[in-house]
């Protein structure tokens, strides 16, 4: 406010210079109201010092000072002081220290006088240290520690600080978070480390002036630091107070204040500083220094006031807490200044002065260099306390006015004037454009000059401002609270007064603030893992971002510290975090225009620290009291403990005496045995884990006494048909209570009048014993006493019940039989159970053992107890089963009994394991499969199934219609299917008892877009005549690639062109054609589709000569192959020479032995009366045509590895009957063929 309006008092001055307007002087350039400091010269060549004082004003002004209340006649002085020529400022070269003293500069013309700030002139020094040796003190290794400085005097105070001073002369400045250096000069080490002394240096005090840049040294140090007992991991301090600021501090608003909180201790505390209770946000103005130790406010003002805390921890102990109350005082401050004002006669003008501060501050009033009141009088001028108002101007008003406000700290003082005018209005500084983001307060600049006062008006876009968000301002600025988008546009500033007017114009743009859209969010980790704060942030368009990253308010030096990496989404990552990363993370997003800022906590927690053990532990006879101390929980609290002892006879084992002692108790109890030696140790456990073991405790001592048990697990159970093995579990040493420490062992038949017999065990790791030559599984009775050399155990041994070894048992069950059979895999069985003597052993149960004649292994089934009945479930079905029991015990079977031997029914077959599919087309699917490994019974076909797989959800079962009724057909068609739908694809074989459990394949159908089909391949058979037309019936054979989606046949007579088309077959791989002449030869094409794509198959000939019955016929038309019909041409010459040959040997009485050759292959079917028996009936009962002809070859050879089987013949539905058929081989011929030829 002061910068802005001292520039609106040069630009109106530089205006009233241009048009040379005469007006009163007004100081620019004065001392300070505090106090200037100079040196007294020890040469010649030191600089002088200045004491500033310049005015303007029409006509030019002259300058006058005093010094002390008095008229300061400078002249007089030799040439050491001077007056900058057109300026007041005093020049004083080799200062002396007669020049200390109170200092005030005047400036006037005819029109005024200025009257400057009172500045006192005081002498800079600094006095050297005393002179001493250096100090050597003694600290210890993990405490705290103090040095102390007594700094030497001067002005201004001296700044106080440490520095290592080497042997070789050399030092350096001390920057460690160890050691802190408090206001009065002490250093303060947290904890001592070995490093903090050394022979190489010592520590040394220096006292510094800012003023006569210079330092001394002193107070130097010598450092020993003697090591302590324990390791780095035990040597724990909790915080301990070492100095801070006092109780009730002040401080002076605009100044800056340190407030201090020094705490030692190990590991190094860390501060967390509030203010009235909460937690102070960082800021530029308000930081930590010290890491941590002080904190810092610069620009103090009333809002500063308050309770500050510091709250120290370090994770051992109780954390330590201490307060300060800082009060604000002021030195006066302006609240409202007093204003040069240029006015215009007649008027009535008014200066305001108000001031603040702590103490409340007096105001009073100069006028051209005087007090108001000693002031020639003026009816039409009236003084108050804060303000002063001048009536009815006149040009002889115009002069110099100046409002002092005074307290006990200081003062303010401002000099202003009137100045009588008649101006038109002129706008000094003209508003600029800007830019601003929505919701903020912004100011658009509109300086004005004239006299009178012109009228300022603003008009946005045409439009003028008034009221509501929009204000003028006394001095013509604009004021626009929470700027909106509507904002927007251009601004224009409108001054005007009875002389004229005068206006500018500039563009206001409203951008979009930003905010943080994902902030990070307080929350605990594990020390070691990571944690991870997000900081999202939106801004406008046209600005650029800058993601910055406070912790406890002082930015992070991502390169210095790895471990913290800022990611490209502006998150900031911690890795292995430890302990000391608890802290406040604040995330500020920051744009040229606004920022704004969210923080969160980080607290990481870690184990406890290890406990203290006491030294103050009880050892008693048979029993000792343990007390420890928790030593810190490392920011989570502890849960409970774990107290541990070992002993002289396991001195590496520590054992668990108690496992959750709770969290609030710190002493306990803890029985002891005899004749051992015990140490103590203590665990803390919170949620992270448990922290390292304590120090062990003293050793305590106790007496030997008898045992106080006897062994525990005794046992008699013999390994062998004759014998007894006693066991049990051996005795630790710690239960042995004295030395020379056996067992006897007592055991005895259980037989009324029975004598114990004794054996005595000398070795106590010893836990057996083995008694030979027993009868088998006889009931004996058993004790184990334990015994040292003072005596048995004085309690009384359990006796337990034993056997020695089974034997197999002797008996097999009787009258095994077949009860009745349930279902094709159950069977209820009955038998006589056996005498238990002949058991020989402990009496288990039975076993049942089932097999069949036809698979190698055999099942068993436990019966347990003395059941004599079972139902067995794990027959096989449509099989002969056998079966047998017998008895067993817990080491023996028994002999079998007699073998029961039966049929089981036809059951449902076991699950198949094969299914394969092929798409075909975007709608259907070649189904191939396999038998199922378990028939269990007669396959009569099989069943499939499909639903829709959406995601995880499965749609309801479709059956394929047909349903597969041969069992031997192992490929179908699935069709009717959406292009590009997931399915699942179920079969499932059958008998006559049922179906069997589903089989199943998820597979896709291909998409719309269609394929060309490869060649595809087809087979034929004919079937049986009806009527006077034939049939033919046609297997697609698709190629498993590319097959095409369905397909058709293309036929015609042989030598024909003009060819007929069935009807696309859309859900089989098979169709009849239908309506042809029989002993007719024609050419057929299977033709596979697939959208606007076709492959032909190469064509086929078929013949429908004597088409009674499923044929499979080849390829080629043997009929009119030329080798067969120059076969037939042979056999027709041999059977004429045949004949002839017949006839001849008749004649002659003789007679060819075809008949006894067919006899000897089988045939009895001649009849009694005479001729060619060979030929009289056809061979296969049916009439013969008088030209026999072959049939064609198979050509079925390109899906042969599909046939399983003798599939000769059509199947049920004739599909696939060609690729399963056997293909005939040359020669062979069907059942209308002749059987033989000779």
């Amino acid at each position: 406010m002061l910068a802005r309006t001292l520039v609106s008092f040069l630009v109106v001055g530089a205006l009233i210079d241009a048009r040379e307007i005469p007006s009163p002087p007004r100081i620019i350039k004065q001392p300070p109201t505090d106090e200037v400091l100079f040196q007294v010269g020890i040469n010649e060549n030191d600089k002088p010092f200045y004491i500033e004082c310049e005015a303007v004003g029409e006509p030019a002004p002259k300058y006058r000072w005093v010094k002390n209340g008095k008229t300061f006649d400078w002249q007089a002085y030799d040439d050491r002081i001077s007056q900058q020529p057109g300026r007041g400022t005093l020049s004083i070269a080799k200062p002396q220290d007669e020049d200390l003293g109170q200092y005030q500069c005047f400036a006037e013309n005819e029109y005024g006088v200025a009257t400057s700030n009172s500045v006192f002139m005081r002498k800079a020094e600094l006095n050297p240290f005393k002179n001493s040796l250096p100090l050597p003190v003694v600290g210890y290794e993990g405490d705290p520690f103090k040095l102390t400085c007594q700094p030497p005097d001067g002005w201004p105070k001296p700044k106080v600080y440490w520095v290592i001073q080497f042997t070789s002369d050399g030092f350096k400045t001390i920057n460690n978070s160890r050691m802190t250096l408090d206001p009065e000069g002490n250093l303060w080490f947290s904890n001592l480390t070995r490093e903090d002394a050394s022979d190489d240096f010592i520590y040394a005090c220096a006292a510094a002036s800012s003023t006569k840049l210079e330092y001394k040294l002193g107070n130097r140090v010598i450092l020993n630091v003697q090591p302590s007992g324990s390791g780095s991991s035990l040597n724990k301090h909790e915080p301990v107070y070492q100095y801070a600021t006092r109780k009730n501090e002040v401080a002076y608003r605009g100044k800056v204040v340190e407030l201090f909180c020094i705490y030692g201790g190990t590991p190094l505390p860390q501060t967390v500083w509030k203010k009235d209770g909460k937690q102070i946000l960082y800021s530029e103005r308000v930081t930590q220094n010290n890491y941590g130790k002080s904190l810092i406010i610069k620009l103090v003002d009333f809002e500063d006031e308050g309770q500050y805390t510091c709250d120290v921890s370090n994770g051992v102990g109780v954390a330590q807490s201490y307060s300060i109350n800082l009060k604000v005082y002021a030195v006066p401050f302006f609240t409202e200044e007093p204003e040069i004002i240029n006015a215009a006669e007649d008027e009535t003008v008014q200066f305001r002065c108000s001031a603040s501060g702590v103490p409340e501050p007096q105001i009073k009033w100069i006028h051209n260099g005087k007090p108001i009141s000693e002031a020639s009088p003026n009816p039409r001028r009236k003084v108050n306390t804060n303000n002063i108002i001048i009536e009815r101007l006149t040009k002889t008003d115009t002069g110099n006015y100046g409002c002092n406000a005074t307290n006990s700290l200081g003062y303010v003082y401002k000099d202003v004037y009137v100045n009588v005018l008649a101006l038109a209005p002129e706008i000094t500084e003209a508003p600029r454009d800007q830019d601003a983001v929505d919701g903020k307060t912004i100011n658009m600049t509109c300086k004005v000059f004239g006299a009178p006062k012109p009228e300022v008006k603003w008009v946005h876009n045409g439009k003028e401002l008034t009221g509501g968000r929009y204000k003028v301002l006394e001095n013509g600025d604009l004021n626009i609270e929470s700027v909106q988008f509507d904002d927007n546009g251009q601004y224009t500033c409108y001054a005007e007064n009875k002389f004229g007017r005068a206006n500018a114009s500039a563009m206001f743009t409203v951008r979009a603030h930003t905010y943080i859209s994902d902030g990070p969010e307080d929350y605990e980790v594990a020390a070691g893992t990571q944690a991870t704060f997000r900081c999202n942030a939106v801004q406008d368009p046209s600005l650029p971002l800058e993601i910055i990253w406070l912790n406890n308010g002082q930015e992070i030096d991502f390169g210095a510290e790895p471990r913290f990496v800022k990611t490209s989404d502006y998150s900031l990552t911690i890795t292995k975090t430890i302990e000391l990363d608890s802290a406040t993370y604040t995330c500020i997003a920051r744009t040229p225009l606004d920022e704004t800022q969210a923080q969160a906590t980080l607290t990481v927690q870690d184990v406890p620290n290890a406990p203290t053990m006491k030294n103050s532990i009880i050892c008693k006879k048979k029993d000792a009291t343990i007390q420890w101390m928790p030593m810190g929980d490392n920011r989570a609290p502890i849960l409970h403990y774990t107290l541990q002892y070992n002993t002289s006879f396991t001195p590496d084992t520590w054992v668990n005496a108690y496992d959750f002692i709770p969290a609030a108790d710190t002493t306990y109890n803890v029985p002891m045995s005899p004749w051992a030696n015990y140490t103590f140790r203590v665990i803390a456990w919170n949620k992270i884990g448990s922290s390292n073991p304590s120090a062990h405790s003293e050793v305590c001592t106790t007496q030997q006494e008898v045992p106080h048990k006897n062994p525990d697990r005794v046992e008699g159970e013999g390994n062998k048909p004759d014998n007894l093995v006693i066991r049990w579990t051996a005795m630790p040493e710690i239960e042995h209570n004295a030395p020379k420490f056996q067992y006897k062992v007592f055991w005895r038949r259980d037989i009324p009048g029975t004598d114990y017999v004794v054996n005595d065990i000398l070795d106590w790791r010893q836990d057996k014993l083995v008694i030979n030559e027993q009868p088998s599984f006889q009931r004996y009775k058993i004790k184990v006493v334990a015994m040292n050399e003072l005596g048995e155990a004085d309690v009384s041994p359990e006796e337990v019940i034993g056997y020695s070894g089974e034997n197999e048992p002797t008996q097999a069950p009787q009258n095994f039989t077949l009860l009745q059979i349930q279902s094709p895999t159950t069977a209820l069985l009955s038998w006589n159970p056996v005498p238990l003597e002949s058991v020989q052993g402990h009496f288990i149960g039975y076993k049942i053992k089932t097999w069949t004649e036809n698979k190698l292994g055999h099942k068993e089934i436990q019966v347990q107890g003395e059941a004599t009945k079972a139902l067995v479930t794990n027959f096989v079905p449509f099989s002969k089963n056998y079966a047998q029991v017998y008895v067993h015990n817990g080491k023996y079977h028994g002999p079998p009994s007699e073998t029961l031997s039966f049929d089981t029914p036809e059951g449902v077959p076991g699950q198949m394991s094969s299914l394969e599919a092929y798409q075909m087309g975007s709608s259907a699917f070649l189904l191939s499969w396999k038998k199922p490994d378990q028939p269990n019974g007669i396959l009569t076909g099989y069943k499939i199934y499909y639903a829709v797989v959406n995601g995880t959800a499965v749609g309801n079962e479709i059956a394929r219609t047909p349903q597969i009724n041969n069992p031997n057909q192992l490929r179908a068609k699935l069709s009717g299917l959406q292009p590009n739908v997931k399915y699942r694809l179920y079969i499932s074989a059958t008998t006559s008892a049922g179906e069997s459990k589903k089989y199943f394949i998820e597979r896709v159908t291909r998409g719309v877009n269609a394929v060309r089909p490869a060649i595809p391949n087809f087979t034929w058979a004919g079937q049986p005549v009806k009527g006077n037309l034939a049939s033919i019936r046609v297997n697609w054979i698709p190629d498993l690639e590319r097959p095409g989606s369905h397909f058709f046949v293309k036929y015609c007579k042989k030598g024909e062109t003009n060819c007929e088309s069935t009807a696309p077959e859309m859900n089989e791989d098979y169709l009849t054609v239908a309506g042809l002449q029989p002993g007719e030869l024609y050419e057929f094409t299977v033709v596979a589709v697939d959208g606007n794509y076709v492959a032909e198959s190469q064509a086929q000939d078929v013949d429908t000569y004597g088409v009674e019955g499923p044929i499979i016929q080849p390829r080629e038309n043997v009929a009119t192959a030329g080798w067969f019909i120059g076969m037939m041409v042979a056999i027709a010459f041999l059977l004429f020479v045949l004949i002839i040959v017949c006839i001849v040997k008749r004649n002659r009485g003789g007679k060819y032995a075809v008949h006894e050759r067919e006899q000897a292959n089988g045939r009895q079917d001649y009849p009694d009366d005479g001729g060619f028996h060979e030929y009289s009936q056809p061979l296969d009962g049916k009439s013969t045509a008088s030209e026999p002809k072959q049939g064609p070859e198979s050509d079925t050879d390109s899906m042969a590895e599909y046939g399983e089987g003798d599939t000769e013949g059509m199947n049920e539905d004739g599909s696939f009957i060609g690729q399963y058929g056997r293909n005939r081989k040359q020669g062979e011929t069907t059942s209308q063929g002749f059987a033989t030829l000779v």
